[in-house]
């Protein structure tokens, strides 16, 4: 079955990184086709109004919408070129420009969901402030509010094999390895680290129910260790399934964080990975939530992150 995946891109160089980073991740996957979706900048509305009444002002707002208009056009060739000169056949890849309707990050959004496309790749920032189509906070809201489309957000132009992904042992964190199955394939480059954070009564209740019952402590992390284990044989079996050596697939576990987000954000600069993925659930809701992901976007700069429903 065919993958889709949208690109939303501006006239930033940042949409140049987007374009080689899934480029580059899905090169051994020949089923994935690509959609480049661009939203032009929306002509203020007080404009179109005196527009009405005012001849001159409305040669002028043509003319804006004109070139609104051509530069979308060309933006959507120009990354349709590279992609192309990158091994993409011209034949998977869709361009689309339209005009602003509710707001960038919903625009994509909706794109998407009526698209059924799956995954938004998307920057985590603009060229300039004053053109900045995909600052942060953009980023932030689609990762926000795409509930069902799992979302990628380049960071750079680095783009390597070298992948981290967080995982919990749940059955919510089999998606997110079918997921990067998916989407990346059977790539002889990818090099995977599967990484734990060893689980805490602080994670579901607080620090002086964790103190006041070693016990239950000791329990939980007799139990982690048999459903990780567990999950890990499932987990290897469907890399040989997709074509992925176990040479290629490392676990790791951090023992020593009792703060997911830390130990994910430590793992990933100390070893320098180019790709966090992460989990919007958990198990029993508790590990990978929404709330840690969307600490990520903010605070994982240099690593592009993909946050999986």
């Amino acid at each position: 079955m065919g993958r889709k995946i949208l690109l939303a891109v501006d006239d930033s160089i940042h949409s140049e990184q987007v374009v080689k980073y899934a480029v580059r991740m899905c090169s051994a996957a020949n089923n994935i086709t690509y959609t480049l979706f661009n939203v032009q900048p929306v002509v203020p509305l007080i404009f179109i109004e005196s527009a009405e009444a005012n001849p001159q002002t409305k040669a002028v707002v043509d003319e804006l919408v004109r070139r609104n208009v051509d530069r979308g056009r060309y933006l959507a060739k120009k990354f349709k070129d590279l992609m192309v000169r990158e091994g993409i056949q011209e034949n998977r890849v869709e361009t689309i420009s339209t005009l602003m309707q509710h707001g960038l990050a919903k625009d994509i959004l909706d794109h998407a969901e009526h698209g059924s496309y799956d995954a938004i790749v998307l920057a985590r920032r603009g060229l300039t402030p004053s053109r900045d189509f995909f600052i942060g906070t953009v980023a932030a809201k689609v990762v926000e509010h795409a509930l069902k489309i799992p979302v990628w957000v380049v960071a750079g132009e680095t783009v390597s094999m070298k992948v981290m992904l967080a995982v919990d042992g749940s059955e919510n964190s089999f998606r997110d390895v079918d997921h990067l199955i998916d989407m990346v394939g059977a790539n002889p480059d990818l090099r995977l680290t599967l990484f734990h954070v060893l689980p805490y009564l602080r994670h579901y209740y607080s620090i002086d129910f964790e103190t006041k019952n070693p016990s239950l402590q000791e329990l939980l992390h007799r139990e982690d260790k048999q459903r990780m284990e567990s999950f890990c044989k499932k987990v290897f079996l469907r890399f040989e399934t997709a074509g992925l050596k176990k040479s290629q697939v490392e676990i790791k576990t951090s023992t020593r964080s009792h703060d997911i987000s830390t130990a994910i954000l430590g793992e990933a600069k100390t070893v320098k990975y180019d790709t966090v993925v992460i989990g919007r659930r958990g198990e029993r809701e508790a590990f990978f939530t929404g709330r840690i992901a969307m600490r990520l976007v903010g605070k994982v700069s240099d690593q592009t992150l993909w946050v999986v429903p």
